[in-house]
């Protein structure tokens, strides 16, 4: 009995530290916006990512054998490229006002057949 309860506890921490997106549900997992970003409170662009929207900062191995082999995404800022993955560390959060991910196909169709491993396009604060 005793070990059903701590696991029942354990499940329901677990549960209540898991990050759930404000607002109506629809929620669209490729971009993450400026209140999601103030509430991360990372100092950063690539902890708000790791915090949030892990899975953009993975490789996506090769996808097409028309597509250039990049297997992670480069990152843009605005519609010019950056960098690669590393930069992000470097790039203050409170300059951001929204992450957009591009799948390789997506990156591949906007960006060009060179970016067949995505595109992570940060926009900035114009304010």
């Amino acid at each position: 009995m005793r070990r059903v309860v701590t696991i029942l506890v354990l499940a329901a921490s677990a549960a209540a530290c898991t990050h759930r997106p404000t607002g109506s549900g629809n929620v669209n997992t490729s971009i993450i916006t400026r209140q999601e970003i103030e509430q991360s409170r990372a100092t950063n662009a690539y902890d708000v990512i790791s915090r949030l929207r892990g899975r953009y900062l993975n490789s996506r191995g090769k996808n097409s054998i028309h597509l250039d082999p990049q297997t992670y995404p480069v990152v843009f800022l605005n519609d010019q490229e950056y960098g690669t993955l590393s930069v992000l560390r470097n790039i203050s959060s409170d300059g951001i006002e929204q992450i957009r991910y591009y799948t390789g196909p997506e990156a591949a169709t906007r960006f060009g057949p060179q970016y067949g491993g995505g595109v992570i396009q940060l926009i900035s604060r114009t304010d």
